[in-house]
């Protein structure tokens, strides 16, 4: 298999979003939102919010990796956020994840940025060995979040 990685461009729109949808579906989750429109309106122009490395092998989309910039007052640094790694199944096993990896290291490099910061389910072992592997280390972090309700109602306080 010859992996390459590159850029996401505007035409690939389609092809993010079904691979954003297909990594939701496998997690288990049914409300994936993301849309054509959301992917070209955020991914791309003057102010793109993310970016999306595809990977491929003769033409045929293996995986994505999307990512968007980070500051981190430890490091007092720029990083990358890596949000999602997905590896279609029939392609996992043969370097693509690690292929999509190391592209958003160099990315992360380019940018002046000197860490990756990412999140994985504490039930998903297999994730969790494969970002080991890496190099990566487990930090005893709980993730917290506002869901859009909530980040309206406390937003609406005085």
């Amino acid at each position: 298999m010859a992996v390459t990685v590159r850029d996401a461009a505007t035409d690939d729109a389609a092809t993010v979003v079904r691979l954003v949808h297909q990594f939701e579906r496998e997690g288990g989750k049914t409300t994936a939102k993301l849309t054509v429109a959301d992917v070209l309106a955020q991914g791309f122009g003057e102010r793109p919010r993310f970016r999306v490395l595809l990977a491929e092998d003769a033409g045929r989309t293996l995986g994505y990796a999307m990512f968007y910039p980070s500051f981190d007052s430890e490091h007092a640094a720029r990083g990358l956020y890596l949000q999602d790694l997905f590896v279609v199944p029939e392609a996992r096993g043969r370097g693509v994840g690690r292929a999509l990896m190391a592209g958003v290291a160099r990315a992360c490099q380019a940018d002046g940025g000197c860490y990756l910061f990412w999140n994985a389910l504490e039930t998903n072992h297999v994730a969790r060995a494969f970002y080991r592997r890496l190099g990566a280390r487990e930090e005893e972090v709980v993730t917290l979040s506002l869901q859009p309700d909530a980040l309206r109602r406390l937003a609406a306080k005085a």
